[in-house]
């Protein structure tokens, strides 16, 4: 099999079909879509994420007059400190909850330049946020169907470095997903394609990113298991009393509980960031 053969964007098509297909509905999930659970994400990015946020933002080539495009921003864990080295930021976030709190964050702080687009990546035109981007971003965020296009829409609005943020290997999350899954669904769990698909669609487009691979602990406070089960309803889909209650015991059996009820839900994950810079881009390559 000649390996230049293999059509990578549909592998990444398929793969997130399956991912996004439960009980025979293809329909992808807001999993941030309630104000509660995007302030609890803002609060992690503030508290025991700060110190990746910082470590982020050292890697980002940022200057006083950079434009930034920041897609899925989420809060606004990394728009709003880079919005306090640069000129602009356009933040592109599709999630109802997310957006709201990052508005709130932004009114809160008196921030002025920050424009915010309350749309998925998939579903901006290019030319309604311009281009001429010194700097985009798009940490764990592309969780598109078509991975080619949305690297297209990048390199169109690109002038400068590009950044992206994805997942290499199975998750902490993928594992606990797998064991419940087919008692919830009735079906196998399918993970969302991984960062080997997106570097072999970007390989194939001519693009040769710069690659970091490293861990990252991920941790979610919750004061009780009642308050963990209703912030983990969306991502296992447990949308009926018959498999609420099959995610509760789960949850009460994989979660560790504190004496006071409360939990701290950690799991290690193997990242990888992607980088590379368009100053010099061939004009045929977007």
């Amino acid at each position: 099999m000649d390996i230049s053969d293999i059509g990578w964007n549909e592998v990444w098509k398929e793969q997130m079909r399956l991912y996004n297909e439960v009980d025979g509905s293809s329909e992808k999930v807001d999993i941030w879509e309630t104000r509660e659970s995007a302030r609890r994400y803002w609060e992690m990015s503030r508290n025991k994420g700060a110190a990746r946020v910082e470590h982020s933002l050292s890697e980002l080539d940022l200057k006083p007059d950079s434009r930034v495009l920041d897609i899925g921003s989420g809060p606004g864990a990394l728009a709003i400190p880079i919005s306090k080295r640069v000129c602009e930021v356009v933040a592109v976030e599709p999630s109802d909850g997310m957006m709201s709190v990052l508005q709130e964050n932004i009114d809160e702080m008196n921030i002025d330049n920050i424009q915010c687009i309350h749309k998925g990546w998939e579903d901006i035109d290019v030319e309604d946020i311009g281009d001429n981007y010194d700097v985009v971003i798009a940490s764990y965020s592309l969780t598109v169907p078509d991975i080619r296009q949305a690297f297209e829409k990048i390199q169109a609005v690109s002038s400068g470095s590009v950044y992206i943020y994805w997942f290499a290997g199975e998750t902490s999350w993928d594992e606990q997903y797998r064991a419940i899954w087919p008692a919830l669904h009735n079906e196998e769990y399918h993970s969302s394609p991984k960062c080997n698909i997106m570097y072999n669609v970007l390989y194939d487009m001519g693009i040769y990113p710069n690659m970091d691979v490293f861990p990252i602990e991920r941790s979610m406070f919750f004061s009780s298991l009642e308050e963990a089960v209703k912030h983990y309803i969306p991502h296992y889909r447990a949308y009926t009393s018959e498999k609420l209650e099959i995610l509760r015991e789960y949850l009460g059996t994989v979660l560790p509980q504190n004496e006071d009820g409360s939990i701290l839900h950690l799991g290690e994950t193997m990242r990888v960031r992607m980088w590379w810079d368009n100053r010099n881009k061939d004009p045929n390559n977007k």
